[in-house]
């Protein structure tokens, strides 16, 4: 696995061992998510008839400290199975896009997954310029960039993906 952070950006790269077409779902699909989070403080909804397709969305339901009540809407900007996958969310003044890459080479799929931070005036509240202070400051990428945690869930793939292969 290698990182990178920069001020709004990071980029975390993962080689699997599985194909794309093992590893998109476990990947993109957001049943799986809070099932390979370390710590999970949210819980998904999804509606019924939900897709990996762009313009669907999940609600995330965060129940932690500092976010709890938050109902953040996900929503799929473009999908084009088993090559990338990006989503779009809204959360305290911040607008993350989260852009994943599968590409296939000879150990299976490489992942890269690039989360951009910006500014968002969705439902802006006044405790939000905090967010937007830790934004330029370089403050926001620093503290939600936690490689151990990404490195726990993609291990948490890999097993689930190694279960259902055999």
């Amino acid at each position: 696995m290698k990182n990178k952070r920069k001020y709004t950006s990071t980029i975390v790269y993962f080689q699997s061992q599985y194909e794309p077409v093992q590893v998109w779902e476990f990947l993109t699909h957001p049943k799986h998510i809070v099932d390979f989070t370390k710590e999970p403080c949210f819980y998904n909804e999804i509606e019924e008839g939900f897709k990996l397709e762009k313009d669907q969305y999940w609600l995330e339901i965060h129940t932690g400290e500092d976010c709890a009540g938050d109902n953040v809407k996900c929503e799929i900007t473009s999908s084009i199975p088993y090559t990338s996958f990006v989503t779009l969310r809204h959360q305290a003044g911040i607008k993350n896009k989260t852009i994943i890459r599968l590409d296939k080479n000879e150990q299976g799929t490489l992942i890269s997954e690039e989360e951009k931070f910006s500014f968002s005036f969705r439902k802006m509240k006044g405790i939000h310029i905090i967010s937007w202070i830790m934004l330029v400051t370089g403050m926001l990428t620093r503290f939600s960039f936690k490689p151990e945690e990404d490195l726990f869930w993609f291990e948490k793939m890999e097993n689930a993906i190694s279960l259902t292969s055999n």
